[in-house]
This record gives structure tokens, C-alpha cells and sequence, in this order.
């Protein structure tokens, strides 16, 4: 057979990489340490005892001076004009002191020297006199902004020499200098300014704002840094100051509002849950949708731990994002576009989410202290009646949980306010930074700890970051190490849907029934006969619903979810000319995730056994990433430059699970309430994969630029899978043009350009599939060929499952008025993908159960508006920033293999369900769409005649469609719009945000199920009116309401539980002060009041439309016994040493 060869140019590298660097790794990663306990003593030591070394022939003493200040650190002064008199050197020393080595460079030289500190001073041998108070002089001084607020790391430059120093944490900056002299003055977003010394002493420099400098490079794929105007692709940054003004557990929360085509959805598991992220619509019907995360030019593992697929199994199992320390970052870039994601092939097709973090800088030492507790409270709790109690037809029955009985006066909702607690979170950080011309370093540490609104769900973090950066051989070669240690543990993360979810028995329970007969600690009541305690519930498995006491499930049915994470990086970058430099980078990700599920006797008998359940999940993550990269920087002509990066890169993933648990309710546990795999009563089920994936790249990058005016980018990646039998190559070009290059600029029209790209990207095949098995004809006649669902074998196969692929374009201008006050940055972009990957049943014989196949088209098409402004108003100053996005999707062609003209995505298993397809071109009724739509809502309606009025039959009741379910509307808003707004004032500053999504359809399940029980509002309020009024006849509540919640297993009136998405919310507001600058050792203090998700201006639907069951695929625009949205609201203090 022919011997397979995975990546033929590249074997050398792939050998190097697969077999040789995983031990090479682990002892780079052990060194690591060392590495970074190096660069602390460097940047401690003093420049002592320095050997210097010379060879000169002939040479003049000019560049000998050169020689020694780059061995010793030490500064050389003097006058040009004196230096002329000098004669050229003939020396050779080896090894001496630097004494020696002066003593030798100026015999028969009419010069000589004088050390003062860090400084040479060179003077006429025939004026050898003290010249210390005539040439130099101690300066010192502060440098701040307008604000009076001092700067940091400002770069302080003597004019003419290469003597210099940098400001402190808090600006001051203390120089010796000649009295004549000329500082420059220079920090990044800030105009330069220059100060001629004059003899003095003491020297304040105020800095203004550079406008064109604060948006003069910014970081792109790889970590690249580019010109802003050479960017021919859509990117919005977040600085990491906007990230925690107002803080959450998952820092990706705080991102909401904050970026233009971004839409964030939480999960409903409480403080931590996992969040969906996703960039220019559902690219993806049934693989990965999220953004691709990219820590400081590397790519994240960001396997999401287990996401609930159904309202049964809603577990939340994590995301790898969230597992960072937002205090640890300093920026973040938005890369929407398939153009500005290009280099990274088969994982950009739904954008990259690039994450700078912060690393020790020159001349800064300084100790940052952060600390933050808030405060949350439920809103938006469910409107219910409290006037009717247990029974059905008005007649009592305690028996049951229906609550159509008869009227009562002992009715209370109270149970739904008591059963909530006051979440506390608290999330403290400290970090170490500081840093000289040799290295630098910066360490941190954090802790959240949370404590959600349901009783004994808790959520506690640890972060350890240790980075180190240094610089040898003269500055030719820069290394950075840095050690990322995650420890993270959740008890009892909430569950939405029915079987787990506390929420589902709380609000179901009956009215006139006393909730504190089963609250608190009388959950549970002892049982003679057992001779153990059980659940005290009078309603488990009622009327077929799973219903356990909501304390039961918080205590008893318990769950730990405990991750640990470390990640490994090292880069070394050789810069081998003034423009070409080298560079190296790996980082070795590791992820261990245990989750225990530990259900006690008398737990609901649908899921378990008599004496209890158990089960433990251990699921195992690695990634080690490699690349090198080269690249250079050179002007062609006065007017062309181009800045080129080649590079290769090798991924390795691997990922391991094992799973133990009892097999629902058909066995047990041997002995109740011993929870050990070895109590598992066979059979029991046991499950352990191994997966491994490996992908290598060849790419590269090239930017051609004239005249600053007219930019050319070009960028192309050729990818090898093993998951894939051939490579697969990326493309992308773009284009831009700043128009007032051309036709010049006003105060007006400060800045004006326009840019155009096109890229093609992929999206992986799902893990753990691959195409090696032999194909399956399917469909001959169409050529649609299938993929076993078989184990992974090496094969000679050429016909493969193809990755999903995507083909983009888009064009945008970027604008700027009145001197750069105002600006508008203006999207349109186009994104098709193709060879959509499904799996559907397999034809009988074939010898596997599931196939995958290739077999659909789904179109995103949209526009995106950024405007912000810089307003002020005496010494008020404001800055507004509103982002609106537009996303159209269309699925434009689906398989004729997908059953039913339409691919189910979920529908829950249940009558009562709302289904969630996804409609194909053809479908009838789809509302007038010519192409169905990502999360395109199906379900019963209410037949209707040519007018759209409702019909009714011969018992009063309306009508429902029948056969197919129909069209009810789109889970996706129509648009998004977030106005962040920053204020300050002296040393006050103000800051919110109101947040938008407008249109869209979300269905809730809950208010169904109240219905359905007589326990809504508007039922209780029908029988207080004598019934429902409908089509001029009176019909009973109960029957009215039993009717179109579904019960008796008739079909729910999907139409009935349909509300508008649209809701608008202060999602945050932050008011601080900044105490005036202390005299001790507290160089800045300021304490913020914070809130979050304060309150809805509108909201129609009766529960949070951005709250979802899952973050998984399909389970958006419902809700069902989701956990309510909470506002917090509490205090930061900030502290700078």
C-alpha cells in the first residue's frame, strides 16, 4: 500500500516537532523559572565590575566610545568640536576594567576623562580642572497629561547623546545632564515636546494628546504589528482599563455593547458560566461558531468543556476564555472579518479575538492592588397568581400540583423571592511590575470568589502569571518566558431545563401549599424503615413532570466541577539587521477538568436507583503550539516599502475522556450515598476516548505600501490536517487608500480612507472526525459521497470530507472631523460558507450507524457603523462611542439527504416543545423569506384566514395549524446598538453603558408550563373575569389555558408563547474618585461605585432574552426555567504603590 505522507514539504519539521519537541518542551518549560528568576536579578544589578574588551586599528576614538558604552552601560559626554582634536586609536585590550581600558584609549590623546556615576565626561587634557557644576546638573522634574494625571514610562532623551532615563509610575523622572542641554520628551499616544534646560533644576512637562499616534499601529493576526492606515480589514480594540471598570467572572460579558457585529450571550449557570461569542452571525449550523481566541500572538486551546445539547442535559461544563485575569490584560482587537483572520486558515472562520497582556516595562516599578465586591439580586422573576389554589375544575385537591382549584386566602409568591439569595462576588488582584535596560518582569495574582443566587453554588479562581522579558547581546536578541497557573472550582453550577434545574420546582409549585414545610433545612426528614434521610417532596415525578424540592437538588443532588490549567510560553526574537528579525514562539497548554455527580437516595427515580447515583467525568486537553516567523521591514525607494512575515507553524491537539456513572434509573449504587466508582452497580457505563489532531502550516504575510497614501496586503496559508487526506490552501488581498494622502486635509476633514478585501478561511471538522475511512456512496446520482462514523485509520483515500469553508469580501472607509475629534468607521462585508458538515443516519447495511457528509450553504451578509467623539467643555470632558451592527443569514442550500425538507438543530424531546430548524429554500410559509435563517423558529400557530384574523372551530377554541409546523419568526435581533459613555471631571470620572438588541423572536417554555399548571398571572386573572373572552364567546380559564399550553399531550399554541427579543439596558455604570496624590508610599487611590445590568428601559418578553439554556448550537431564543438575570451592583478600590 502506499505509504501515506502527511506533510511531504514539511517532513523534517513535522519530525522535529511531533517526536522530538514534546520532552524538548518540558525541558524548556522547566527552565522557564530560571529564566524568569534571572531577569529579576538583572533588573536589580548593578552595572559593577564591567570587563571590556578592544581591538582597534586605526579606528576613530568616536567609535571606541561606541565600543565601551555597549559593554559597560556607561554614557560618554562631550563637545564635537573637541572630539575633532583627537587622534585615531591603535589599542588592544582583552578583559580589563573599564578604568584600564579608558586609561589605555587616551595615551598621546589630547583629551582626557572623567567619571561621574553612570557617566563618562570628556574634557581638554589642558584644562583638567573639576568641571561637574559647569557641565552637568541634577535634574528632576514630573511629566503629566492634561489632566494634571502623571505618566508613566515616558522616555526622556538628552538631545544629541544617548544619555536618557524614563519617568516613574507616577511621572517623576530625575536626570543628571548638562546645564545646555535639550531634553526631548516622548511617550506613545502623546506629541512629542522638547525643553532646553537653561540651567535649571527643576522641569514640569505637560503632554498633549497625539491623536494620529494613539491609532498608529496596531496588532494583527500573529501578533503583528502594522500601521492603522495600512489595515485593510475591519478591527476594533478594547482597552484592558474598559474591560474592568465594572467586572464579571467571564471577562467576555464585559465585551458586550463594547465592539461593533459582536453579539454575547450568557449562559444560565451562574457566576462563571460559560458565554457565547459570536462575530457576524452563525457561520456553522452544527460545528463551531465561537471566535478563535488568540493570547499575544499564539492561538488559545479553547475546547469548551461539555455544553447542554437539550432542555434534559443543560450542564454547563466551562470555556477556556473565561479562565483568565482580566487585570492581566492589556488590550483586546477585535478581527471580525475572514480578511483580518486570513493567517490562521481552518480556525478563522468566525473571526479571532486577539488578547495583548501586560509584561514589565523599562524604568516602571511599581505594586498594583485591585479589589472588587459586588452584590446581586434576581429580577425579573415570573408573574404568578396567588388567589387560586390546588386542584383541577375548581374543586381542591392536594393530591396534585395543578393549581385550578378553588379560591384560597392564604396565596403567597413569596417562596419565589425567599428561595434566592444575595450573590456576592469578590474578586481581588495584586501584580508586580518593573523593569530596566536589561529585563523585566511582571507578576500577579488573583482570586474570585463568588457566591451565586441559588443556595450552595459556589465559584472560586485562582490566577498566577509570572512573565519575565530580558535583552542580550547588545539588544539583538529579546527572550520572553511567562508561567500562566489557573485553579478553578464550582459547586453545584445551576441547571436550566427540567430534570436538574431547582428552578423548574420552585416555580411549578402549587398555590395554597406552605413552601416552608420543604425549605431550608426540611428538605430532607429522616425515614425509619431506610434508616437514613430522604426527600421531603410531595410532588416527585407529579403529573409526569420530573420535580424534586428545589434545596433538594441544591444539596443533594450535588455537583463539583474542578478545572486545572497551566500554560507554558517562551519566544526568542533575533534581530538580525535593522530590519529583518527572527523569531520563535511555542506554548504548551494543558487542561484537566473532573466533574462529580452525586446524586443521594430518593432522588427522583426517572434518573436514578433506589440508593442514589453517581457518576465522574475526567476529560483531558492539550495544545502545543509551535511556529517561527521571519520577518523584515525595507523601503524599496523613498516612496515604496514593503513588510513581509514567512513563517511555519505546528499544532498539536490532544484530548482525553473518561467517564464512570450509573446507567440512569435501571441500576443503582450498591450501598445509598457511597459515591465511589467502585459502588456502581453493573451494569454501570464506562467510556474512555482518545483523540489526537495535528496541524501544520507553510504562510505568509506581505504589505506594500507607497507614499504612506496607498496600501497592498497579501496573505496566503497553506494547511496540512490529519484529520484531512489533502492540504488546503488560504488566500487573502486587500487593498486601502487614505484619500487625504491625495487630497490633503482640513480642520474640518482631518482623515479620510477606504479599503477593500477578500479572504477565504476555514472551520475544522468537528474533533474526533476524520475522513480517512473509505467513502460511502450515498447518492450516486448526485456524487454525494459519506463519511462512516468508524474509528480513525490511516488510509490511502482521495476523495475526503472537505472543512467547512468560507469565502468573504468587504469594504469600509474610516473617516475623522474636526482634528480628529470625530470619527466614523463605516463596514459592509459579504461572508458565504460552504461544505457544511453533518451527520445523518446511516442507509441499513452499511456497517456504521451515523455518516458525515458535506451538505449545505449558509450566507452572512451585513453592515457594521463605529462613531465616537472627544468632547470637552471646560473641564469637562466626554466620549461617547455607539456601535451598531446589521447581520442578515440566509441558508442557501441544504442537502436533499436532511429528512423533512428542514435540519432539526433541537426540539427538545417534547410535544410542548418549541422546535428550532433550520428551513431550506423552498419551504412553504417561511414569512415572506425567499431563504430560511439560522434559528428560524418553527411551531404550532393559530390557523388564519386571507386577513390574518384567527379561525375558530365549533367549541370556541382557535384553531392550530396541523401536518407541518409553521414559521414563526427568527431567534437573531434585527440589529444591535451600544452607547458607552466616559465622563471626567478634575478627579471625577462617570461612566455607562446602555446596550440594544432590537427585533427578533424568543419563545418561553416557562410561562407555558404556568399556564399549563393555573399558575400564571393572566390564568388567575381569567378566572377572576369569569373566563377568556374569545372571538365574543366566554370560555372557561381552565379549558382556554389547558388548550394552548398543550396538556393532555396536544401540542402546544407555539404562537401563544412568542415574544418580541428586543430589550434595551444600562448594562453597566461606574462613578469614581481619585484621591489627590499622596505624600506616602500610595502614588494613586481611587474608589469607583459599579453596577451591572441595572435595569431594562424596554423589555417585552417576560425573562432575559440574552440569558440562554446553553451556549451550545440551537439552543438560543429559549427560554425554559432559565435562571433569571440579576443586577449587581457594589465597589472598587484601586491602589498604585
Amino acid at each position: 500500500m502506499k505509504k501515506n505522507l502527511l506533510l511531504e514539504p514539511s517532513r523534517l519539521f513535522s519530525r522535529i516537532c511531533v517526536r522530538k519537541f514534546p520532552s524538548l518542551f518540558l525541558r524548556i518549560s522547566k527552565l522557564t523559572p530560571v529564566l524568569l528568576l534571572l531577569v529579576c536579578l538583572q533588573v536589580s544589578a548593578k552595572a559593577i565590575s564591567q570587563r571590556i574588551s578592544i581591538k582597534a586599528h586605526n579606528v576613530p576614538l568616536a567609535q571606541v566610545f561606541q565600543s565601551i558604552r555597549e559593554q559597560s552601560g556607561y554614557e560618554f559626554i562631550y563637545n564635537n568640536e573637541l572630539i575633532k582634536q583627537a587622534k585615531p586609536v591603535n589599542l588592544e585590550v582583552k578583559e580589563v576594567s573599564l578604568e584600564q581600558a579608558l586609561d589605555q584609549t587616551f595615551i598621546n590623546q589630547p583629551l582626557t576623562y572623567t567619571l561621574l556615576e553612570k557617566t563618562i565626561i570628556i574634557k581638554s587634557a589642558r584644562n583638567n580642572t573639576n568641571i561637574r557644576s559647569v557641565l552637568n546638573i541634577d535634574i528632576k522634574g514630573k511629566v503629566q497629561d492634561e489632566k494634571g494625571e502623571g505618566l508613566p514610562g515616558v522616555s526622556i532623551q538628552v538631545s544629541g547623546t544617548t544619555l536618557g532615563t524614563v519617568t516613574d509610575a507616577s511621572g517623576n523622572f530625575t536626570i543628571n545632564a548638562p546645564e545646555n542641554a535639550t531634553l526631548i520628551f516622548s511617550y506613545i499616544g502623546y506629541a512629542n515636546q522638547t525643553v532646553a534646560v537653561n540651567g535649571r533644576a527643576q522641569i514640569n512637562v505637560t503632554l498633549a494628546p497625539d491623536t494620529q499616534a494613539l491609532n498608529e499601529v496596531v496588532v494583527t493576526a500573529l501578533g503583528i504589528e502594522k500601521n492603522a492606515r495600512s489595515v485593510t480589514y475591519a478591527q476594533q480594540n478594547v482597552g484592558g482599563e474598559e474591560l474592568n471598570r465594572v467586572k464579571d467572572p467571564n471577562l467576555m460579558n464585559t465585551l458586550a455593547g463594547k465592539a461593533a457585529g459582536v453579539v454575547i450571550t450568557r449562559g444560565t449557570g451562574g457566576p462563571g458560566a460559560s458565554s457565547k461569542v459570536i462575530l457576524r452571525g452563525n457561520k456553522s449550523i452544527t460545528g463551531n461558531n465561537q471566535p478563535l481566541y488568540v493570547i499575544d500572538g499564539i492561538p488559545m486551546n479553547n475546547a469548551n468543556g461539555a455544553q447542554g445539547s437539550s432542555l434534559f442535559d443543560t450542564r454547563d461544563a466551562g470555556d477556556a476564555i473565561s479562565n483568565l485575569n482580566p487585570e492581566d490584560i492589556e488590550n483586546i482587537s477585535v478581527l471580525k472579518g475572514a480578511s483580518a483572520a486570513a493567517l490562521y486558515g481552518s480556525q478563522a472562520a468566525n473571526g479571532v479575538i486577539i488578547v495583548t497582556t501586560k509584561k514589565g516595562r523599562k524604568g516602571i516599578t511599581s505594586v498594583n492592588f485591585s479589589s472588587t465586591a459586588t452584590f446581586e439580586e434576581p429580577i425579573a422573576l415570573p408573574e404568578v397568581q396567588t388567589t387560586y389554589g390546588q386542584g383541577t375544575g375548581g374543586v381542591a385537591n392536594t393530591a396534585i400540583n395543578d393549581s385550578w382549584g378553588p379560591k384560597i386566602t392564604n396565596g403567597s409568591d413569596r417562596h419565589l423571592k425567599d428561595f434566592f439569595e444575595t450573590g456576592k462576588t469578590f474578586v481581588n488582584s495584586l501584580a508586580i511590575t518593573s523593569g530596566n535596560d536589561m529585563g523585566q518582569f511582571y507578576v500577579s495574582y488573583a482570586n474570585t470568589n463568588a457566591n451565586g443566587i441559588v443556595p450552595n453554588n459556589d465559584y472560586n479562581r485562582h490566577n498566577v502569571n509570572l512573565r519575565g522579558t530580558t535583552q542580550i547581546f547588545n539588544n539583538k536578541v529579546s527572550l520572553d518566558g511567562s508561567v500562566n497557573y489557573i485553579n478553578q472550582m464550582v459547586k453545584n453550577r445551576p441547571q436550566a431545563g427540567f430534570y436538574f434545574s431547582p428552578i423548574f420546582s420552585l416555580y411549578l409549585f402549587p398555590t395554597g401549599d406552605d413552601f416552608s414545610k420543604y425549605s431550608g433545612s426540611k428538605y430532607a426528614v429522616w425515614n425509619p424503615t431506610r434508616a437514613m434521610t430522604v426527600q421531603n417532596w410531595p410532588y416527585i415525578r407529579n403529573e409526569a413532570s420530573s420535580n424534586q424540592n428545589p434545596y433538594w437538588i441544591t444539596n443533594k443532588n450535588q455537583t463539583d466541577q474542578g478545572r486545572d490549567r497551566t500554560i507554558y510560553s517562551f519566544s526568542a526574537k533575533w534581530n538580525i539587521t535593522d530590519w529583518l528579525n527572527l523569531q520563535g514562539r511555542t506554548t504548551y497548554d494543558k487542561v484537566e477538568d473532573i466533574y462529580e455527580l452525586r446524586q443521594y437516595a430518593s432522588s427522583d427515580p426517572t434518573l436514578v436507583g433506589a440508593n442514589g447515583g453517581y457518576r465522574k467525568n475526567i476529560t483531558k486537553t492539550d495544545q502545543l503550539y509551535t511556529d517561527i516567523l521571519l520577518s523584515g521591514t525595507k523601503n524599496l525607494s523613498t516612496n515604496v516599502f514593503i513588510s513581509a512575515t514567512l513563517g511555519f507553524s505546528n499544532t498539536q491537539n490532544n484530548f482525553y475522556d473518561l467517564n464512570l456513572a450509573n446507567n440512569g434509573a435501571t441500576n443503582t449504587l450498591v450501598l445509598p450515598n457511597f459515591f465511589s466508582a467502585y459502588n456502581l452497580q453493573e451494569p454501570f457505563i464506562s467510556t474512555e476516548s482518545t483523540q489526537k489532531r495535528l496541524t501544520q502550516a507553510a504562510f505568509g504575510t506581505a504589505t506594500v505600501g507607497y507614499k504612506e497614501t496607498v496600501f497592498l496586503d497579501l496573505t496566503g496559508r497553506n494547511e496540512w490536517s490529519s484529520t484531512v487526506n489533502q492540504p488546503f490552501f488560504y488566500p487573502s488581498v486587500g487593498l486601502s487608500y487614505v484619500l487625504t494622502e491625495t487630497l490633503g486635509s482640513s480642520d474640518i476633514f482631518s482623515f479620510a480612507k477606504v479599503r477593500a478585501s477578500y479572504a477565504e478561511v476555514g472551520n475544522a471538522l468537528p474533533f474526533g472526525v476524520a475522513n480517512w475511512t473509505p467513502p460511502y456512496t450515498l447518492d450516486p446520482g448526485n456524487n454525494i459521497i459519506g463519511r462512516a462514523n468508524l474509528p480513525f485509520y490511516n488510509g490511502n483515500d482521495t476523495t475526503a470530507l472537505k472543512p467547512e469553508r468560507t469565502k468573504s469580501y468587504e469594504f469600509g472607509t474610516e473617516l475623522r472631523f474636526l482634528q480628529d475629534k470625530l470619527s466614523l468607521n463605516l463596514t459592509y462585508y459579504n461572508a458565504t460558507t460552504y461544505n457544511q458538515v453533518f451527520q445523518i443516519a446511516a442507509p441499513a447495511g452499511a456497517g456504521a450507524t451515523n455518516f458525515w457528509i458535506n451538505g449545505g450553504t449558509i450566507r452572512n451578509k451585513g453592515v457594521e457603523a463605529v462613531v465616537s467623539y472627544n468632547a470637552e467643555f471646560g473641564k469637562v470632558k466626554w466620549t461617547p462611542t455607539l456601535n451598531f451592527s446589521r447581520n442578515i443569514n440566509q441558508i442557501r442550500e441544504l442537502s436533499d439527504l436532511l429528512k423533512a425538507q428542514y435540519f432539526v438543530l433541537n426540539n427538545g424531546g417534547s410535544t410542548r416543545m418549541i422546535q428550532l430548524l433550520l428551513a431550506r429554500p423552498g419551504i412553504a410559509n417561511l414569512g415572506g423569506k425567499e431563504y430560511g435563517s439560522y434559528g428560524d423558529l418553527f411551531g404550532k400557530a393559530y390557523q388564519r384566514d386571507e386577513n390574518g384574523n384567527i379561525k375558530y372551530g365549533a367549541n370556541g377554541l382557535p384553531l392550530l395549524s396541523a401536518g407541518t409546523d409553521q414559521y414563526l419568526g427568527n431567534a437573531n435581533p434585527n440589529f444591535l446598538l451600544g452607547f458607552n459613555n466616559q465622563f471626567s471631571y478634575k478627579n471625577v470620572n462617570l461612566s455607562f453603558l446602555v446596550d440594544g438588541r432590537f427585533g427578533g423572536k424568543i419563545v418561553s417554555q416557562t410561562q407555558q408550563w404556568l399556564d399549563f399548571k393555573g399558575l400564571s398571572r393572566r390564568s388567575g386573572e381569567a378566572r377572576d373575569a369569569g373566563g377568556v373572552m374569545v372571538n365574543e364567546q366566554m370560555i372557561a380559564a381552565e379549558t382556554y389555558y389547558n388548550f394552548i399550553s398543550g396538556k393532555g399531550d396536544v401540542a402546544a399554541a407555539a404562537e401563544e408563547y412568542l415574544y418580541d427579543a428586543t430589550n434595551i439596558r444600562l448594562r453597566e455604570f461606574a462613578i469614581g474618585y481619585t484621591f489627590p496624590k499622596f505624600k506616602s508610599v500610595i502614588k494613586d487611590l481611587n474608589l469607583s461605585l459599579v453596577g451591572r445590568n441595572l435595569l431594562f428601559f424596554y423589555k417585552d418578553a417576560p425573562f432575559d432574552p440574552e440569558i440562554s439554556i446553553s451556549t451550545a448550537n440551537g439552543m438560543q431564543g429559549m427560554d425554559a426555567f432559565n435562571m433569571p438575570s440579576t443586577r449587581s451592583y457594589g465597589v472598587t478600590l484601586r491602589a498604585t504603590f
